[in-house]
């Protein structure tokens, strides 16, 4: 199958292994792998000149401090101008990734006792985190509909009003590849306000959008912009994610003040190739990035495609955001279909239910692959299904 815009990039799932990393190496060669999170795309050329250039000069040391680096100035220019959040550089901190950003934000503004409500489904490793930094996590289940996932915000208030001190988003929604409207955020931000509560929401994979735009969660208003903490990172939309540099803004004064009391340990660890991989990313990515989601567009579209064509609609509902498919698949009857599916199809893609409990009956697939690679796995899923469903 050929499709130029995937084409013009001259990269094949060969050289993704060839990689070595966990795409594509944790399974034979006889399983399509469509789990992990990185695309099977070559690194942008202005990222790996910056990495060669760091190389030569063996930046491969402790990292300079984040205030001397320069780079909380390049990331708040690129918060401000792209991603549609103005902030001044004093209020961006460094991290080695979201997911240590996650734990210091639940641990540091959700009070001692009090649970993190997350809408789910979500990102699998929210858990976690929420658990590493001492709290449990409340479920509250997005609510679905013909235009896709909604936050709860009803029942949202209610976990507040029960007790809970924050909330968890990931926005876009990662495994649904939901953007979350502004008229919700506000409903959200009002509700969160209310009860003097906390958002945490993780903005990673903004970048990565199709047509419709993208509201930053503290960008919806000032009461959102006091109580939110947004986490963000390049490593995710420019395909670096074991280059660990990450990021948190913080828009509320009085957070910055609290966050550089953190102990070195919770903020330790971040990559100088990462901060070097990121600075090129923010300023010289741009072009990158837009043909890599002209590619990714095409790989959404043949799996809507495939699925209608199959009399499968209901299996796809295309994704907003993210290289992320959220397959349904409770035709099949089973809480985990992603087991089924790799027992039966060779095609491994992510457990439904790891994203919480309203992720029964589906599976996660990684479509930032060659789109051949995609049509041979859509083409099992869909033999399967047919005749399983």
């Amino acid at each position: 199958m050929t499709d130029t815009r995937y084409a013009g990039f001259e990269w094949d799932v060969a050289k993704s292994r060839q990689r070595r990393t966990k795409r594509w190496s944790v399974y034979g060669p006889e399983v399509v792998d469509l789990t992990v999170a990185e695309m099977d795309l070559p690194i942008a050329e202005p990222i790996m000149a910056a990495l060669r250039d760091a190389l030569e000069r063996q930046t491969v040391g402790y990292p300079i401090p984040g205030p001397q680096s320069g780079l909380p100035e390049t990331a708040a220019k690129w918060l401000t101008e792209v991603h549609g959040l103005p902030v001044d550089a004093g209020a961006v901190r460094l991290l080695p990734e979201l997911m240590k950003g996650i734990t210091n934000a639940v641990r540091e503004f959700t009070p001692a006792g009090a649970a993190v409500v997350v809408p789910t489904p979500t990102y699998r490793s929210f858990f976690g985190a929420v658990e590493l930094a001492g709290r449990s996590a409340v479920e509250v289940p997005m609510l679905r509909d013909a235009d896709g996932y909604h936050l709860d915000c009803e029942r949202i208030d209610e976990a507040l009003a029960a007790g809970a001190g924050s909330v968890l988003l990931c926005h876009p929604a990662n495994p649904v590849g939901r953007l979350f409207r502004p008229s919700e955020l506000q409903q959200l931000a009002a509700v969160v306000d209310r009860h003097g509560a906390r958002v945490i929401s993780d903005e990673i994979h903004a970048p990565l959008r199709y047509q419709r735009d993208f509201v930053p969660y503290a960008a919806v208003g000032e009461i959102a912009r006091r109580h939110a903490v947004t986490l963000f990172s390049a490593t995710k939309a420019w395909n670096i994610p074991g280059l660990r540099c990450g990021f948190a803004a913080l828009t509320n004064p009085v957070d910055v003040e609290r966050w550089d009391r953190l102990p070195g340990a919770a903020t330790g660890g971040i990559s100088p190739l990462g901060m070097v991989a990121s600075a090129a990313a923010f300023e010289y990515g741009g072009s990158w990035l837009e043909r890599a989601i002209e590619a990714l567009a095409g790989n959404r579209a043949l799996l809507e495609r495939r699925f209608a064509e199959a009399g499968l609609a209901e299996v796809y509902a295309p994704s907003e955001a993210t290289y992320l498919a959220w397959l349904d698949l409770r035709r099949l009857g089973a809480a985990d279909p992603a087991a089924i599916l790799r027992e039966k199809t060779g095609v491994a893609t992510t457990a439904g239910p790891e994203h919480g409990s309203a992720g029964a009956g589906f599976a996660r697939l990684n479509f930032a692959t060659p789109p051949d690679v995609l049509d041979d796995a859509v083409s099992r899923i869909i033999d399967f299904v047919r005749t399983a469903g």
